[in-house]
């Protein structure tokens, strides 16, 4: 884009950027693994303690007589999930069990433990809450109740899984914001007993919130709390104690400009949905909602309005799905604000791009805190476009149904759409039985450096980013710009692979990439195509044209400045739902850096709709990229 004609050029620059320093494991260094052995000594003692008959002594006292309110509970229930569970199908987080119609699913093996956490939060009650107000009927609640009076006689909350802090935090606000399905009906001995009950748990996790996993767990468990102080007669004392944690872990998880220390859009809208669940119900309560809750809110509703493509749906970014139906419009319906979403969130490691018809998100940022990344993906530098209510360019994902193979390969730059070079990931998850049993699946090897810079004039918007994660295995960068028109209707691209100038701080030890700049090194730059759109590749094999489901055309093309540069179309999976799997198709540009460096051209452009079908022979050139002011 050369000159601003006279007009004042709106710039604006922000860089994510670490030391140079090879590749520091993240979070797998032996002082993470000691405190991690120590904390797994720690809660097996605990865990210990905490079963034995003189622990129960120290938990009695006051009962409380009934629940004082009922929160709302804003992720939308689906009478359907709930007719499935009856029928013996019980499909959550971590897998799937199949057990006799009407019988209780907590005397099964469970696959995983992320299913057991997930059975004991009972967060599946809302769709029995669902069901009930659908079919009026008593059967949704009748088997509701049944499920919590077996769980009480069965575990009590002290279980292995079922005692763990945020799996009650999750439980109690569940069972508070499900009150009238588990308790309208009932007799006076189970009434008695599931209140008796909810006030023990609630005073362990009044001891043990604080002790629950980092990020969105403890957030949880200190929700959890909040909300037994705030629902239960006798609990005052909880309700600040909760208050006090709740404003201590937004403080840490909270970025500036309200992204979710992780850089999961899920987890953000699943702590935002329980944030104003928790602010409601303090303004039905007449309590005033602490400073740190309504500014967390107020930044974190902006960027939730930011990760939202044109279907109403999040972005498929580090570890995230699509959300819950209707869950986003429930949280935006409470913006008062209702403003377009920025452009940039510094903090975060996110660029949007927004015109005409278009939306398109970039993850320009480093890898998460060691401790908070278990579901960080390998996808710097990958980005997802969506055309009004349908996406055209995504990533594949992520899923907690399928098991530990397809959450591993979910988590791959395969899977998303970016360069990926000699097929190998840009960052990878820890490695060894010691340290993933200590720390779990956290990734490691990621970029230490990420650039990214913006303009903005009348000729449309710019992004330059680049990351340094190949540098120490192979010598070299990538590099992507993104040009999109001020109309939408032209998406420009270019991915170059290079070697980076050498900077002072970067020693030779600290490198590992001196070999043979005659080699061969193949990059592939993916893609990946929404399952609803129709591929097609030209029989000159230089074009690509996708169709969307309301009949709109866009064609791909690319070019590179290697002879041996192939554009191909191959399968491709989608996951954006987290519970199933979706073929699709992706576009596949694939090549070799030859003497350090490789260069592709690519262009999105929307085709007319009388010419969306067989487009002109002269727009089969990949059009140069504008240059940038600077």
């Amino acid at each position: 884009m050369t000159g601003a004609r006279g007009k004042e050029q709106k710039t604006q620059s922000l860089t994510h950027e670490a030391p140079l320093r090879g590749r520091a494991p993240g979070g797998n260094r032996a002082t993470d693994l000691a405190a991690a052995a120590l904390i797994r000594i720690r809660d097996v003692s605990l865990a210990y303690v905490y079963g034995t008959w003189a622990y129960g002594l120290t938990l009695r006292g006051p009962m409380p007589d009934h629940m004082i309110q009922h929160p709302r509970d804003l992720r939308p229930g689906r009478a359907s999930r709930a007719d499935a569970m009856f029928q013996g199908h019980w499909h959550l987080p971590g897998g799937q069990v199949r057990i006799q119609a009407g019988t209780s699913p907590f005397s099964t093996e469970p696959p995983s433990e992320t299913w057991a956490e997930e059975l004991h939060g009972f967060a599946w009650l809302r769709h029995f809450s669902a069901a009930q107000s659908a079919n009026n009927g008593d059967a949704a609640r009748i088997y509701a109740q049944k499920l919590v009076q077996g769980w009480i006689t069965a575990y009590g909350g002290m279980g292995a899984i079922s005692g763990r802090p945020h799996v009650i935090g999750r439980r109690m606000i569940s069972w508070f914001s499900n009150g009238p399905l588990i308790i309208e009906g009932a007799d006076l001995i189970f009434r008695s007993t599931l209140l008796r009950n909810m006030a023990i748990q609630s005073r362990h996790l009044s001891r043990t919130a604080s002790m629950a996993p980092v990020g969105e767990p403890r957030l949880t468990a200190a929700l959890g709390l909040t909300f037994s102080g705030l629902c239960l007669s006798e609990g005052r004392k909880r309700l600040e104690k909760g208050i006090r944690l709740v404003c201590r872990e937004l403080d840490r998880q909270i970025l500036a400009d309200g992204g979710h220390i992780s850089r999961n859009p899920a987890a953000q809208l699943s702590i935002l949905l329980d944030l104003l669940s928790l602010r409601d119900a303090l303004i039905t309560r007449r309590i005033e909602v602490p400073a740190p809750m309504r500014n967390a809110i107020d930044r974190m509703t902006p960027m939730l309005r930011f990760f939202r493509h044109g279907d109403g749906k999040l972005a498929l970014f580090n570890g995230a799905n699509e959300g819950p139906e209707g869950a986003i419009d429930a949280i935006l319906e409470r913006d008062d604000a209702k403003g377009r979403p920025f452009g940039y969130a510094p903090h975060s490691g996110y660029q949007r791009l927004a015109a005409g018809p278009v939306s398109i998100v970039a993850d320009t940022g480093t890898l998460p805190p060691g401790p908070y990344s278990h579901a960080a993906h390998a996808g710097c530098l990958s980005f997802e476009m969506s055309v009004n209510r349908h996406r055209l360019v995504v990533n594949c994902g992520a899923t907690r149904f399928l098991g530990p193979d397809w959450e591993a390969a979910s988590r791959a730059t395969a899977a998303h759409s970016t360069l990926a070079l000699d097929d190998t990931s840009s960052a990878r998850m820890l490695r060894g039985r010691l340290s993933r049993a200590l720390l779990g699946s956290r990734m490691m090897e990621g970029p230490n450096w990420v650039e990214s810079r913006r303009n903005e004039n009348e000729g449309g918007i710019w992004i330059e980013s680049a990351h340094d994660s190949y540098v120490p295995d192979y010598g070299l960068m990538h590099r992507r710009r993104l040009f999109l028109s001020t109309s939408g209707e032209d998406l420009r691209g270019e991915d170059v692979v290079e070697a980076p100038v050498m900077q002072k701080r970067a020693w030779p030890w600290q490198t590992r990439y001196w070999r043979d700049p005659e080699e061969l090194i193949p990059f592939a730059i993916r893609f990946h195509i929404h399952p609803d759109a129709r591929v097609s590749l030209a029989h000159d094999r230089n074009n690509v044209l996708v169709l969307l489901p309301n009949g709109d055309g866009w064609q791909f093309r690319a070019k590179s400045n290697s002879s041996d540069c192939t554009i191909n179309i191959e399968e491709s999976v989608y996951l954006g739902s987290g519970d199933s799997t979706r073929r699709a198709e992706q576009i596949v540009v694939s090549g070799n850096v030859f003497r350090n460096e490789a260069h592709v051209n690519w262009a999105w452009r929307r085709l007319s709709a009388r010419n969306a079908g067989s487009p002109k022979a002269e727009d089969s050139d990949v059009p140069e990229l504008p240059e940038l002011s600077r």
